[in-house]
């Protein structure tokens, strides 16, 4: 399954997912993640998480779902650049790998996790394994429910999971919801949008969920479109699953009354592409 675009939306969602996630690490005020291009070597970092204020650490997360052989290295580097780049600010690494056998303890910087920025590693299972003893009701436990339960378990919990999440009031509960519709939209390949909503017992019609009515709500209000965007490809990708480049293409090149006409036939159409008014070019 897919993980690293999931987890960076959930560290980004809340500074209590941040410390769920990394295994108790507190952010001093509001922070944003973002990815920083170091243009001289051509490489990116995806998972930066810096103070808005620009007062208190920054965080430079690797997300590792599979042993690659190079994390720690890539880690290293990127410490290095952003440090060049910031001189000034004290900036930790930290890899959260998705369980112990992704990790790469034959690599020479292992032992020296735990000193100056390097942070020692977290695995994601144990954290949720621990979580499910010592908080069984922390919400990130039923977010992160499609990616740890098995077969059986996720058809009886998953419908309990989305009440939980739906009911939800707190900052980054629509994050949570997201990516909980994501991984289960992978889970369950073979369904529809609508076929996964009838099995997590919801009966509401798809028109009058809050996400939909929040999108036509907003219309094409001055000023409004990037949100109207940003709600819209939310609702595509529960719809139609990961948004092909072309399609990201088209959204973002959209004007006003296109996006408005593709809100109001989002539930008419049969696939994305019929959506878009046609596939890639």
């Amino acid at each position: 399954m897919k993980t690293d675009k999931q987890i960076h939306i959930l560290l980004n969602s809340s500074p209590e997912a941040f410390r769920f996630l990394t295994g108790g690490i507190e952010l001093s005020g509001a922070y944003q993640g973002r990815s920083v291009a170091f243009k001289e070597l051509e490489r990116r970092a995806d998972h930066v998480f810096e103070p808005e204020n620009g007062q208190g650490p920054v965080y430079l997360v690797e997300i590792q779902a599979r042993k690659s052989g190079d994390v720690y290295d890539r880690l290293v580097l990127e410490l290095v650049l952003y440090r060049k780049i910031h001189p000034e600010r004290k900036v930790y690494g930290l890899v959260l790998f998705l369980e112990p056998g992704c990790d790469e303890p034959e690599s020479p910087w292992r032992p020296c996790l735990g000193y100056g920025p390097l942070l020692n590693a977290v695995y994601l299972d144990r954290v949720l394994r621990k979580a499910r003893q010592e908080q069984p009701q922390h919400p990130l436990l039923a977010a992160c429910l499609p990616l740890i339960a098995d077969e059986r378990e996720l058809a009886d919990q998953a419908p309990t999971a989305w009440r939980r999440l739906e009911h939800l009031d707190e900052p980054g509960a629509t994050a949570l919801m997201d990516v909980f519709i994501s991984w289960l939209m992978e889970r369950y390949r073979g369904k529809t949008y609508e076929e996964v909503m009838k099995m997590l017992q919801v009966l509401t019609p798809l028109e009058e969920t809050r996400a939909y009515q929040q999108l036509v709500g907003i219309g094409m209000e001055k000023g409004r479109q990037k949100e109207a965007l940003t709600i819209l490809t939310r609702q595509l990708r529960r719809r139609f699953g990961d948004l092909p480049e072309w399609a990201l293409e088209r959204l973002n090149q959209a004007d006003p009354e296109q996006l408005e006409d593709w809100a109001e036939r989002i539930f008419d159409a049969d696939d994305l592409a019929q959506l878009l008014n046609g596939g890639p070019v």
